[in-house]
């Protein structure tokens, strides 16, 4: 019994969006893919172009890396701010929060601390009354 379940698993077909029909083998020819990465990859979309993306090429989100921090406007109502820019990156529990209480991910975070640090690096530079600056001038 086992090995005629194996039996069908190498024999199935694939239908693809286009209409064309695929099997696992003609995956892993075209793609570079092993056996179990083809399964799963048909398993999980028939598109045909991302069924037939090479082996190790990124189809998923874009790369976050280097994202940038991009504060909002603050609002402001008689004077007194709505929404300030210091309630981003709020720590409630185990998860952080931008001001609209929208959770972070981490590239969210890692982008939002670099701009901080950023900012606060202006400013340190900008003044001549900070003690321990790194720019003395000597």
């Amino acid at each position: 019994m086992f090995t005629v379940y194996i039996q069908m698993m190498k024999n199935r077909i694939y239908r693809l969006t286009s209409g064309r029909y695929v099997t696992v083998r003609e995956v892993m020819d075209a793609t570079g893919l092993s056996k179990p990465g083809a399964y799963k990859r048909l398993a999980h979309n028939r598109d045909d172009d991302a069924v037939f993306t090479k082996a190790g090429v990124n189809r998923g989100k874009p790369s976050s890396i280097g994202m940038e921090w991009k504060s909002k406007p603050v609002q402001v109502a008689m004077g007194i701010p709505i929404n300030p820019e210091y309630l981003d990156g709020q720590i409630k529990g185990e998860s952080s929060f931008d001001r609209d209480g929208n959770r972070l991910s981490y590239a969210e975070r890692t982008a939002l601390a670099r701009y901080r640090r950023e900012q606060r690096k202006a400013w340190r530079d900008s003044t001549n009354n900070i003690k321990n600056r790194s720019n003395y001038g000597w």
